[in-house]
């Protein structure tokens, strides 16, 4: 793999982190975080939307990049994708913690108020595409392109830290809590990135991503919109 196209695949998980960052920073300080939810989903369409573009130009159609489904062998790794990510965000949080703060973080102000439709659409439609495209660019394209120019265990560090620098900015509120988004996000990047190299397909990382992001971002949101 030449130089100009280790740079490329960089460049692009450097732009999805840079969109979402720009987003909102744009919203955030207008009081109109709440449309953030509205955002990712179109950024996350354009990912999905390079991957597949990116994947046919290599040759190949999103089937045979993505493999065969095989129901009860994806939906058990499924179910432990979730695992992987409640205990890795689990623990890369209280590890952040721990050192951003030396203990339990301080406590914020309680969240603004969420309206009906967003509570819908962060239930049924923000985790699908979340899922998907992040799956298909850092675990499919990305960590397929870079193993062929570097180690293993860089390639899963180096793009389990674009994938921890890319949640930083959302809804964080401080420095600090930015980084300890980072260390949570980051550790689950690698953990999903060691299963994808140990042979966990792409089926099972989405799928798993995807019913976690729905319990653990949809239904509180929701939840606060149904308040």
């Amino acid at each position: 793999m030449s130089r100009r196209a280790i740079l490329s695949v960089l460049a692009l998980l450097l732009a999805r982190g840079a969109l979402l960052a720009a987003a909102a920073s744009l919203l955030l300080p207008a009081g109109a975080g709440i449309l953030l939810n509205v955002v990712i989903v179109a950024v996350d369409l354009a990912t999905i939307l390079l991957v597949v573009t990116l994947v046919r130009r290599s040759g190949r159609t999103l089937r045979n990049f993505l493999g065969p489904f095989a129901a009860g062998r994806d939906l058990s790794f499924a179910a432990v994708t979730m695992l992987a990510l409640f205990l890795s965000l689990g623990g890369g949080t209280l590890i952040g913690n721990a050192l951003v703060y030396g203990g339990p973080p301080p406590i914020g102000s309680s969240a603004d108020s969420v309206p009906l439709w967003v509570g819908l659409w962060s239930l049924f439609v923000m985790p699908v595409t979340v899922a998907i495209a992040e799956e298909l660019l850092y675990r499919g394209w990305a960590q397929e392109r870079l193993l062929t120019a570097w180690r293993p265990w860089t390639v899963i560090a180096v793009i389990a830290l674009a994938f921890g620098v890319q949640h930083a900015p959302l809804s964080a509120t401080s420095p600090g809590e930015a980084v300890v988004r980072v260390i949570a996000t980051g550790l689950a990047g690698a953990a999903l990135g060691i299963m994808r190299y140990r042979g966990v397909s792409l089926w099972a990382l989405m799928i798993g991503h995807w019913v976690f992001d729905v319990f653990g971002l949809g239904v509180p949101a929701f939840l606060r919109s149904l308040a």
